[in-house]
């Protein structure tokens, strides 16, 4: 595991997460989040400058002030392997 995430450091060039909605019950908080990541390098086809996005449902369950479990669901946006779709 400590590998992949290495590779992933090298992988994106840049990342961001932005919130658009969080909501709390109780122990547990929902969130809506947008991730995009820039590839550093080449990947299967795509370019380096190609941006990754997934828009993601984040369930949190907290205990005692942390996070005691946590569940994603991703949707990533088709990849287009277009060279004109690389934003700089």
């Amino acid at each position: 595991m400590l590998q992949s995430a290495e590779q992933g450091r090298t992988l994106l060039s840049h990342q961001q997460f932005d919130v658009h909605n969080a909501i709390a019950a109780d122990d547990q908080v929902a969130l809506e989040v947008t991730w995009s990541g820039t590839l550093a390098t080449p990947v299967g086809g795509l370019s380096a400058g190609h941006v990754l996005r997934a828009h993601i449902a984040v369930f949190l369950e907290f205990r005692d002030g942390r996070i005691r479990a946590q569940r994603n669901y991703d949707c990533y946006e088709r990849l287009d392997r277009n060279p004109s779709s690389v934003q700089q």
